[in-house]
């Protein structure tokens, strides 16, 4: 299914943004193995944009104390 394929690809080259449209133009899927395995894609693509979030506070609450750090001196 070209779908799952899209989305594995969209995964591995961690693409939020490729991710993000393909969820949104998910298919139906007509038999159980294709709905656990989109599924299972679905919970890891949700893992790699928990993973950048975390990043990205990481990175903010860097920038607040270094500014802190700048601010003090």
């Amino acid at each position: 299914m070209k779908w799952m394929n899209d989305f594995k690809i969209a995964i591995i080259e961690e693409n939020i943004e490729n991710i993000e449209s393909l969820i949104n133009s998910m298919p139906e899927f007509k038999d159980k193995m294709s709905a656990k395995e989109a599924l299972a894609l679905i919970h890891e693509a949700t893992n790699l944009v928990n993973s950048y979030k975390l990043k990205a506070l990481d990175s903010m609450n860097k920038i607040r104390q270094t500014k802190a750090f700048l601010n003090s001196h």
